[in-house]
């Protein structure tokens, strides 16, 4: 598990090189403070990624979209990511690896207090070749207001245009969201090699067991019902099987089966996810949002894991995660424009 501070994201509609953006903040012992952008480019679905040289972050936990294309420290020439009670005020400004100039100005800060939710953000659902199953979950999740103060989304120049929810009219909110904080949870990563330092996990007195990672006074726990046996204790020929879930906080995000089988000096293991995401109490928009556009409720249930593990002096692990399907993100594209 690890948190981000802040965010801020949008698609854009008709760009010819860019089809969106994501502004991250940081500022924790583990990552440093500054920030890092995003852009995800309309051809091949790849991710552009532009840091703060002073932030320390690991490159193999970013794998969104097609998969990573730029990997570039940047020295930002403005950089200013704050989520406030009325609002969010964002700026950035860089320049990309073609030499275009990114410019980001978004204040919809009026004196009122927002009311904000909670939202599970379907991030993975575009994910093309999953290395883990990525749930990133927001307690804090917002759309921009509509004020008299425009947003600023230039791209070599050029105002971008971005994705719109129905009914902007009346609700008056734009299709930019931001959150404070992100808590990201990466669950299985996939693995070829040595399996070492597995966690010994002891079944509590109900049967169950809980692998739990904390950051920044939050905590994501994996639940096992029962919890799994030591592999070299499943007999050869048979299967044992259970639910798992993840709960970040007090809140479940989804959840499914496993299963192990000993075949000869071989283990394999499935975790089929099969719950969608069921929202808390959430204010009318968002409401309609996620139940009328499914990638947000179905997404995580796209996802498969499938490992093996050898046995000899040092067991060997060979593990993919697989998609099933798309979860549901042509509806979104559709009804927003974006993409």
């Amino acid at each position: 598990m690890e948190t981000v501070a802040a965010m801020l994201n949008c698609e854009f509609t008709d760009h010819p090189v860019y089809d969106g953006l994501e502004l991250q903040w940081f500022d924790d012992e583990a990552h440093g403070t500054g920030m890092l952008a995003f852009l995800s480019r309309r051809a091949d679905r790849r991710v552009d990624y532009y840091f703060d040289p002073a932030l320390r972050l690991d490159r193999s936990r970013y794998h969104l979209g097609g998969g990573t294309g730029a990997w570039q420290a940047t020295a930002f020439d403005v950089a200013q990511l704050r989520v406030a009670p009325d609002g969010v005020l964002a700026r950035a400004s860089l320049t990309d690896v073609d030499g275009r100039q990114i410019e980001v100005h978004v204040d919809d800060r009026d004196g009122k207090p927002r009311r904000r939710a909670g939202l599970l953000a379907p991030v993975s659902a575009a994910i093309a070749e999953p290395e883990s199953l990525l749930l990133v979950w927001m307690p804090a999740f917002d759309l921009v207001h509509r004020t008299r103060t425009a947003p600023v989304l230039r791209i070599d120049g050029e105002q971008a245009a971005i994705g719109r929810l129905p009914g902007a009219g009346l609700h008056r909110r734009l299709l930019i969201k931001y959150a404070a904080p992100l808590l990201v949870t990466t669950l299985g990563r996939a693995h070829e090699g040595a399996l070492q330092d597995l966690p010994v996990v002891n079944a509590g007195a109900d049967g169950t067991a809980v692998l739990t990672s904390r950051a920044a006074g939050h905590a994501a726990h994996l639940v096992l019902d029962p919890a799994m046996p030591d592999l070299t204790a499943i007999a050869p020929g048979t299967r044992e099987q259970g639910r798992w879930h993840v709960r970040v906080d007090d809140v479940r995000l989804t959840g499914g089966s496993w299963s192990l089988r000993r075949d000869d000096g071989e283990v394999t293991g499935d975790l089929d996810v099969t719950e969608r995401w069921r929202p808390g109490k959430l204010p009318l928009l968002m409401r309609l949002v996620t139940t009328v556009m499914p990638v947000f409720r179905r997404w995580p249930t796209s996802y498969r894991w499938r490992g093996v593990v050898t046995s000899g002096t040092i067991p060997m692990l060979h593990s993919v995660w697989e998609r099933t399907g798309t979860g549901g993100v042509e509806t979104y594209v559709r009804r927003t424009g974006g993409g």
